[in-house]
């Protein structure tokens, strides 16, 4: 199976999880999650910008990652049983994804090479769409797939305001040297680029930086 025919399965499956598991008798538990995520992340409104990528976030967290009160695994992992071959793979493969916060160190025709800015581990990623605007330096939150021999990438893509990459270092050192958990950092972080939407009169980089020394 070639890298673009295992992105599109990838994707394809995630969708089917979304849809099977986003409503219907799980509806009462869709709005539980949203809340939750929303409470952990700052709350985006249907009229802004970011409503799009914060959707599509939430609900690849909610099948892939959250985990039902009373239950042990996400929900995706009881789908599983009902898949079989490439489907029960590229599910297994969605369960084992990484999601972390980037920064991209090069992009070039079909590839993508990232640094994790929490764990420090390095990502050459398969990615046939031309990334427009997107340069080295960029801080980006994503989820990475591996299936096969490729790493491809979820629709996440939640990016960081130019300028704010030194910032969020910082904040990345102090929440580590306090303990936090990965989700913790990224829920944090994610909170700051919604206070972005709220003061628009600030320089991005400016309130990254000042929230820095608030909290030192």
């Amino acid at each position: 199976m070639s890298s673009t025919q295992e992105a599109r399965l990838v994707g394809r499956v995630l969708d089917e999880l979304i849809a099977r598991l986003g409503g219907g008798p799980l509806e009462a538990e869709v709005a539980r999650a949203r809340a939750e995520f929303d409470e952990r992340r700052g709350r985006v409104f249907e009229e802004e910008d970011l409503w799009e990528q914060w959707t599509q976030a939430f609900l690849e967290w909610y099948v892939l990652e959250r985990v039902v009160d009373g239950d042990d695994l996400p929900l995706a992992a009881r789908a599983i049983d009902a898949g079989q071959g490439e489907t029960a793979d590229a599910v297994r493969a969605l369960l084992r994804s990484h999601r972390s916060v980037f920064e991209v160190r090069s992009t070039q025709p079909g590839r993508v090479e990232l640094r994790d800015m929490i764990g420090g581990a390095l990502f050459a990623v398969d990615e046939k769409r031309a990334m427009h605007g997107v340069e080295p330096g960029d801080v980006v939150e994503a989820r990475l797939v591996g299936l096969g021999e490729q790493v491809s990438f979820t629709r996440t893509f939640w990016f960081h305001p130019a300028g704010t990459r030194d910032a969020v270092e910082k904040h990345i050192a102090r929440l580590r040297h306090g303990g936090a958990s990965r989700l913790d950092i990224l829920d944090h972080l994610a909170s700051l680029r919604v206070k972005c939407e709220r003061y628009k009169h600030m320089a991005p980089d400016k309130l990254y930086e000042q929230s820095v020394e608030r909290a030192t």
